[in-house]
């Protein structure tokens, strides 16, 4: 199982460009007003106050520190707190590079608001498939994976980045803008970020693997870096394709034609979800995870 599970990361690689339309079968597309107000055709919108940061400051990064941190203790040993820890520890290296290099972005600020936004996008699909209301079909598939089959953690690392990435980060640019009033693209920040991810990636990994599954020591080794390369290479494409399809968001001219990318992105990021959760499932795979993290968590 180990080494099938070590190829996961390079096979989703090389089919970045091949990853399959969803299905009729699969659930369908959140509205795109669901995520984006009708925008206009310019780049003229600008970040506010939104949930949890009312002031742009670090101490909205504080915030959802805890908030990823209380979701982390809620779920235990529940698989979806894989994605929750995968949050918490990027969320944290992007505190500590803060307080260490106050000046790492160009905008702070509009990282701050950035941050906090997304952060309740995720935990506003969490509390809709609670309660049994559509989300995104990439989180549908990421959230039922979770609860029921017998995948390993890397597998629901990646299936909770992707969700978050491909299909909520598209919406988030395009309703925050994707450059200063002053009319500076906000990109060489955006590709900032990518270092916050090299900075956190190991320390992600290891923190799956003490608490949810011992099976990371295989596919990310310790002894090497290769795993952790192609998993930050995979997602660092994935948040370039991001910022190209805020782009076509806010290009649209029609709500019509807004909601034909609405849809695309959805189905795109839905097709990836397909493949990382469907080629590798080991029955009964489910019960040894959740008994080594009772373990570990001392339940």
């Amino acid at each position: 199982m180990g080494g099938r599970v070590a190829a996961l990361v390079a096979a989703v690689c090389v089919c970045v460009a091949l990853a399959p339309a969803a299905t009729a079968s699969e659930p369908a597309n959140v509205p795109w007003e669901t995520y984006l107000p009708a925008l206009p055709a310019t780049n003229s919108t600008q970040p506010g106050a939104v949930p949890y940061c009312r002031k742009s400051s670090i101490r909205c990064i504080d915030t959802e520190v805890k908030r990823l941190r209380g979701a982390q203790r809620t779920f235990g040993c529940d698989h979806r707190g894989v994605f929750a820890t995968t949050y918490l520890e990027l969320t944290r290296q992007l505190r500590d590079t803060l307080r260490q290099r106050p000046h790492f972005f160009n905008d702070a600020h509009y990282l701050y608001t950035e941050d906090a936004l997304f952060a309740d996008m995720y935990f506003n699909t969490l509390h809709a498939y609670a309660n049994g209301k559509p989300v995104a079909p990439a989180w549908q598939i990421a959230l039922d994976t979770a609860k029921r089959s017998d995948v390993n953690a890397a597998q629901d690392m990646l299936l909770g980045i992707n969700a978050h990435v491909q299909n909520d980060m598209p919406f988030l640019l395009a309703d925050l803008g994707q450059r200063t009033r002053k009319g500076a693209s906000r990109k060489p920040d955006h590709d900032k970020m990518n270092e916050i991810l090299d900075a956190a990636y190991e320390r992600v990994v290891r923190q799956i693997e003490d608490r949810f599954d011992p099976i990371m020591a295989t596919t990310n080794a310790r002894w090497t870096f290769a795993d952790d390369y192609a998993g930050i290479e995979m997602i660092k494409e994935w948040r370039e394709q991001v910022w190209r399809n805020a782009e076509r968001l806010l290009a649209a001219k029609t709500d019509a034609d807004r909601k034909q990318v609405a849809d695309q992105i959805q189905q795109y990021a839905a097709g990836w979800a397909q493949m990382i959760a469907n080629p590798i499932q080991a029955p009964g795979y489910r019960a040894q995870r959740d008994a080594y993290c009772r373990q570990a968590l001392g339940q």
